[in-house]
């Protein structure tokens, strides 16, 4: 579910990574109607998730599907290749989007063969 995926992704932000003090990112899920906008607060080491605009200026926007940012997350693909497949669109300053995985980390089951590879 998108709840837990962004739950997921709040825990998984590196504050300490980020430039300045306060950072805002956007996620625009592309295959949901009901809670397809998020946005990931950063202020110092805090980490919030809102579903309503906070009204602040949005640093980094992500365009794509729950389907694609899980997959992500969970290290079935990468940043680079949804981005390549035309699955993921980031927009944002590239002090921030050159190394996505640098402030936001994937689970920690990531690097864990799947069953089937076993």
């Amino acid at each position: 579910s998108v709840e837990l995926l962004m739950l997921y992704l709040q825990r998984s932000v590196a504050p300490e990574k980020l430039i300045g003090h306060e950072t805002v990112v956007r996620f625009k899920f592309t295959d949901i109607e009901d809670l397809s906008d998020w946005w990931l607060l950063v202020e110092d080491e805090d980490v919030d998730i809102c579903v309503s605009d906070p009204g602040k200026d949005v640093d980094v926007y992500f365009t794509t599907s729950v389907r694609t940012m899980a997959g992500i997350w969970m290290g079935d693909t990468t940043y680079r290749k949804a981005i390549a497949a035309g699955e993921l669109t980031v927009v944002g300053p590239k002090a921030l989007t050159r190394d996505i995985p640098g402030w936001l980390g994937n689970s920690i089951f990531a690097d864990i063969p799947s069953a089937s590879e076993i």
